[in-house]
């Protein structure tokens, strides 16, 4: 088994994403391509929400994925951030939905390299449950 280029998987990503949200009840779309800030939208109580979504895939555990990368200098903006885990294998995503304040909580910025960043696994893990959307209401 291999795991699918970085583009490849963030698109796949963003279209499971994008298919939970919808399925969930909500009116969810997919951002214009390029637009600063975030991937999606989603309507929640008749607001507009945006969302930034960041996948990163595994093989065998979900404990392969040592890191979400962020740059909060440019998605710091997003209302909500999704982390998915994408089971390469079965294809399966576990979602992490986090409110902007929960994701600025989990990241971890590189004192050395000014525009990076990551949010830790660990941390998203213990601020929220998996597949828990409680964060739309």
């Amino acid at each position: 088994m291999k795991k699918l280029a970085h583009q490849q998987a963030g698109e796949l990503g963003e279209a499971l994403a994008l298919a939970k949200l919808n399925s969930l009840g909500h009116a969810a779309y997919a951002s214009p391509a390029g637009a600063p800030g975030h991937d999606l939208m989603v309507v929640v109580n008749g607001s507009a929400l945006s969302v930034e979504v960041k996948t990163r895939q595994f093989i065998d555990r979900e404990t392969e994925i040592t890191r979400w990368p962020v740059l909060m200098a440019t998605k710091g903006d997003a209302d909500l951030f999704l982390f998915v885990a994408l089971n390469i294998t079965t294809m399966k995503p576990t979602f992490y939905l986090l409110t902007n304040e929960q994701a600025r909580a989990c990241h971890r910025s590189d004192p050395s390299r000014e525009r990076s960043g990551n949010c830790l696994p660990s941390a998203v893990r213990a601020a929220v449950e998996a597949n828990n959307f409680g964060a739309l209401q």
